[in-house]
This record gives structure tokens, C-alpha cells and sequence, in this order.
């Protein structure tokens, strides 16, 4: 197969983006398997080479619901089988659908989460036409839409073509052989005998829950003495300082470090330096971060926004809780509280988790799948 993806931007593994992320490893694991695979990157940015995938940049769009020439003579001299649309909300990805439907190739679309019934509260006055004009039509206009464990939310958007559920995943390769297990105790001593809890993501303090998160550890009182929070991530539209004050103003700077971002190593290294991998998110398509905590044997305390698909809680392996203040303040005492037994049990059934469901080869394969399907129904 011939098989064109989209990107607003260009595919780094190494981030807090989920969707570059996505792109980048299914788009590799496509051409392991043995197909010609493209990518359309726009960006002014060098685009990062992917093993396997043909990049083609574009400058960005100047028109957003107008197809560049540049882009049709890439579709032209191509001829893909099929395209594949990444995120929402992206006029690129309306554009470029409108011209291979004109061609008659079919696409598809994994709107990575960003189908959530909250996202609409951002900006409403504009995402709201923009859902029920173009985004929702371009959809349903698409041979499939992929879930990464957001179906429901799917559904719920007013998507009716089929839809096929194919996680995010991790490279088990990409884990490191080592890790540094004193990270966190040299970075904050105070944290030294405390259950220490670490967030690693970007710093949105509305859809990662950061706002739920303080006041639940404040409400915890003296117990909160016990606990040491560790928020790893780059900043959001200014969000530090506002993390900063809300700290202070529940007088529960003792039990917070923010670290700042960290990559590759660094960010294992904090994953496996503490006691539980925390995220309290309000929504999320499928979180990476939460991927590779379960990968490196790490206890996960999630809202049902981070947990992949579901798994967790219908598996057994996790620690899930509501995405309310009292939601997150007792689920934080349910992980302190875990038996040794009880622990080795849910990292085993998190491990097995991962191992049959959210490893790029599993994901390539229903995605290829899916794929071939459309192309035999033509």
C-alpha cells in the first residue's frame, strides 16, 4: 500500500505532544511492515527523519481551506491509496481531505482526543461553527476514525462512519536499560520518606487537572505532610506561575516541586525514582506519559480520562478515581495505602496491559488492517 499521512508541524518523538508521537511510530511501524509511506509536514521547521518514511515538507498554509499547489503536486506525483488525518481542528487537514475526495482516495482520521465534549468550552464562539461547518462533515466524510480510547467521545462529536480502536502504544525498545532511582531524592531531599508522586506532561492546568489536584492535597490536612508531589513539564500559556500561586495560597508548598521538562532518560528516571505515576487529567484522547509508566513498572493513580481505553480499571491494574477534588484526595490515600502484595499484583496485570495491547506492533497491525479493508470494499 501507498499510504499519505498529514501534520500540521513535524513528528518529534522525543516530547510532551502526543500526536507527533503517534504519527511519528505508527508512520515507522507502517513501513516495517512493509508499505510506502509518506508524510506531508507543515512547518518552516526541518523536518526530524523518521525510518522508512518519505517527508515531504510544505510551508504552511497561507489559504487554510484551500489546498496548496504544492500540496496537490504531491498528491499528484504520488497517487496514495489512502490518506490519514491526525488531531482536529486543523484546517490543513480539511483542505487537503476536500482534494483527495475530488481524487477519489479515501482517508481517515484519529482526532487524538480532540473530539472531547469539554474541548468545546474553549473558545465555543469559534469551535462550534467550526464543528457542525467542517470538522464534523470532513469526519463523516472518512473511511474510518480511529479511537485511542476516546469512542465514546467520538460517538458522542456526532461521528456515524465506522470507528476502530487502535491505542497509542510505546516502543519497548525506547525504555532504558538503567535508570537512576536517587533522581528525586537528590532534586528535593524533604521528599526522603515521603510517598512521592510524580506528573509528567505539560503543564495545562485545566485538562490535566492541576486545579483539582492542589486543593485535593490541601484537603488531606496533616497527612499531606506524607506526601511529596513532583510536577514534571514545560509550562502552558503561562500556567507555572499560576501553579505557583495556587500552591501558595493552600499553604502546601511543602509537598510540591516543580521540576521543569524532562526527556528521554530523565523523564524514566523520575517515572521509576518514585512511589506512583499521578494523572489526573479531565480529558485526554490516550496518554502517552501514562503508556510509559505503566511500561517501566510503575503504579498508576488515574482519573478515567487517563486511563488507556479503560484498561486499568476493567483489568485491575491501577489505582482509578474520579476526577474530583475528593476524587483524587482518596485515591491518593488508596495508593499510600496499597499492600506490597496488592502493588505487585496491579503492576503485573499494568504490565500485561501493555505487552497485548499498546505496543507499535499491535497498533500498526490494526491500523494496516483497517486499511486494507477500505481498499477492498472500493
Amino acid at each position: 500500500m501507498k499510504i499519505l499521512h498529514f501534520i500540521e508541524g513535524r513528528c518529534n518523538p522525543d516530547t510532551a505532544n502526543g500526536v507527533d508521537k503517534t504519527i511519528y511510530f505508527l508512520t515507522r511501524e507502517l513501513a516495517a511492515l512493509g508499505h510506502e509511506v509518506h508524510l506531508i509536514s507543515e512547518t518552516k521547521k526541518d523536518p526530524i527523519e523518521i525510518p522508512g518514511v518519505s517527508i515531504h515538507r510544505v510551508e504552511p498554509f497561507r489559504n487554510c481551506f484551500s489546498c496548496p499547489p504544492e500540496v496537490r503536486g504531491i498528491v499528484d506525483k504520488l497517487q496514495p491509496d489512502i490518506g490519514h488525518f491526525h488531531s482536529a481542528y486543523v484546517p490543513g487537514n480539511i483542505s487537503l481531505a476536500k482534494y483527495l475526495r475530488g481524487k477519489g482516495i479515501p482517508y481517515a482520521v484519529t482526532p487524538n482526543g480532540n473530539c472531547a465534549r469539554v474541548l468545546l468550552k474553549r473558545r465555543p464562539w469559534i469551535k462550534l461553527p467550526y464543528k457542525y461547518f467542517f470538522e464534523r462533515p470532513y469526519m463523516n466524510r472518512a473511511a474510518f476514525v480511529q479511537s485511542v480510547g476516546d469512542q465514546a467521545e467520538i460517538e458522542h462529536y456526532g461521528i456515524k462512519v465506522p470507528i476502530v480502536e487502535a491505542l497509542n502504544g510505546i516502543d519497548l525498545e525506547t525504555l532504558p536499560e538503567k535508570v537512576d532511582l536517587e533522581v528525586i531524592e537528590r532534586t528535593v531531599p524533604r521528599f526522603q520518606g515521603r510517598f512521592v508522586c510524580v506528573f509528567v506532561g505539560r503543564l495545562d492546568i485545566e485538562q490535566k487537572g492541576l486545579d483539582m489536584l492542589i486543593p485535593a492535597v490541601a484537603s488531606l490536612g496533616s497527612e499531606a505532610k506524607n506526601l511529596g508531589i513532583v510536577l514534571v513539564g514545560p509550562e502552558w500559556k503561562g500556567s507555572e506561575s499560576r501553579i505557583r500561586e495556587m500552591i501558595r495560597e493552600n499553604k502546601i508548598e511543602d509537598s510540591f516541586h516543580l521540576y521543569g521538562p524532562a526527556y528521554g532518560n530523565e523523564k524514566f528516571d523520575l517515572m521509576k525514582a518514585s512511589d506512583a505515576f499521578l494523572y489526573p487529567s479531565r480529558w485526554e484522547g490516550l496518554p502517552f506519559a501514562v503508556v510509559e509508566a505503566m511500561a517501566v513498572g510503575q503504579l498508576c493513580l488515574v482519573t478515567p480520562a487517563s486511563d488507556p481505553a479503560g484498561l486499568l480499571a476493567k483489568e485491575g491494574g491501577g489505582v482509578v478515581f474520579p476526577s474530583t477534588i475528593e476524587g483524587i484526595r482518596e485515591g491518593l490515600r488508596e495508593g499510600i495505602d496499597l499492600s506490597a502484595d496488592k502493588r505487585t499484583s496491579l503492576l503485573q496485570i499494568s504490565a500485561d496491559i501493555v505487552r497485548d495491547h499498546m505496543t507499535w506492533n499491535v497498533i500498526g497491525r490494526i491500523v494496516e488492517k483497517s486499511y486494507h479493508k477500505v481498499l477492498e470494499s472500493d
